[in-house]
């Protein structure tokens, strides 16, 4: 515990907003002040800064403890600790709805008091330092350029980043919309189909969506991963959410086509080539070996071994022209690009 954590009593009944006084600090609070309306607690809160509060549940005034509570908690973030001498289940009902760190019945047990306040203060810590971290979280994926979105197990959207509003054109979100509502028709089934398996299972997935989106092909990475209950026993299968994140690839999708065209280009250009090597070697060099047949001399079979290793190396053209046929058709097979013969 801090050295003097400050509390803050609203109890309309004098004597006992004393000795709830005196029992606080004995115990080693600071108590700034007593008050006996919800009025002069909203207003007291922006002024002294209490750590936590203890609110009486019926007070003078027209605002009830309850509805006091209710605007410390949306303005102030406040822990606030319901006190009343009513125990019956419509009180009890409208104090939970309105989000107390803690409910105390009159007349009050020291031990009781002490161990409720050191309860609240504790989840009221926790509940900050989550607080600031999905802040934090939430920064990161605002500045970050690819989709990132939540889903409900009820198919809500619960979080859609500014780069995935801007990419499927979406307004603010002052609700949970449908996914319906935000992901284009041709994307949204095969998304809904990779969510529900997370759902189901509990283990991420990876998928690539190919789809057209405003009369052009896109090409979506998309790889969604769960966010278990703590305990396990809430959601799907344990599964309260189900966070993605979605990458644009149609760019890089676009290049390797236009590689593969390119390349099986150049193979049809250079088996041309070969051909035309073929035509242009072989058919002189026949001639040539036909002419040095004729007569036996030195000098013809000269000629001929020359016209041989010729052929040789036309000969290993031929292969090369085999290997690129191969590879086209191996090309033409699988990416259906190239002249067909």
């Amino acid at each position: 515990m801090k050295e003097h954590e400050k509390v803050l009593v609203v109890e309309d009944e004098f004597v006992t907003g004393l000795e709830i006084r005196a029992r606080l600090e004995d115990l080693g609070y600071d108590v700034p002040d007593i008050l006996d309306n919800g009025e002069d607690a909203v207003k007291k809160v922006g002024e002294l800064h209490p750590d936590i509060m203890i609110m009486d549940i019926t007070l003078k005034g027209e605002m009830t403890g309850i509805e006091a509570a209710d605007i410390i908690r949306k303005k102030y973030y406040i822990p606030v600790i319901y006190l009343t001498a009513h125990s019956d289940e419509a009180t009890v009902q409208k104090a939970i709805h309105s989000e107390p760190f803690g409910y105390l019945i009159k007349p009050l047990e020291e031990r009781a008091l002490h161990t409720t306040i050191r309860m609240a203060l504790y989840k009221h810590a926790m509940d900050k330092a989550l607080v600031e971290s999905e802040k934090r979280y939430r920064a990161i994926a605002e500045l970050s350029e690819n989709i990132i979105f939540i889903l409900n197990p009820d198919y809500s959207v619960a979080y859609l980043n500014s780069f995935g509003k801007d990419y499927f054109h979406v307004p603010d979100m002052t609700a949970a919309p449908d996914m319906h509502a935000i992901f284009p028709p041709d994307l949204l089934t095969t998304l809904e189909e990779q969510a529900k398996t997370v759902f189901e299972f509990g283990g991420s997935l990876r998928v690539t969506h190919s789809f057209t989106y405003q009369e052009e092909e896109v090409w979506l990475d998309s790889t969604i991963v769960p966010v278990m209950a703590d305990d396990g026993g809430e959601g799907v299968n344990g599964v309260i959410q189900v966070v993605g994140q979605i990458n644009d690839i149609s760019s890089m999708v676009r290049i390797e086509k236009e590689i593969r065209n390119k390349g099986i280009e150049q193979i049809e250009q250079n088996m041309e080539q070969f051909l035309i090597l073929n035509d242009q070697i072989r058919n002189p060099l026949a001639i040539i070996a036909s002419l040095a047949s004729m007569s036996e001399s030195k000098e013809n079979n000269d000629i001929l071994d020359q016209v041989k290793r010729i052929d040789n190396l036309v000969n290993q053209l031929d292969k090369g022209w085999i290997q690129s046929d191969a590879v086209r058709n191996f090309l033409l097979k699988h990416y259906k690009m190239g002249k067909k013969d």
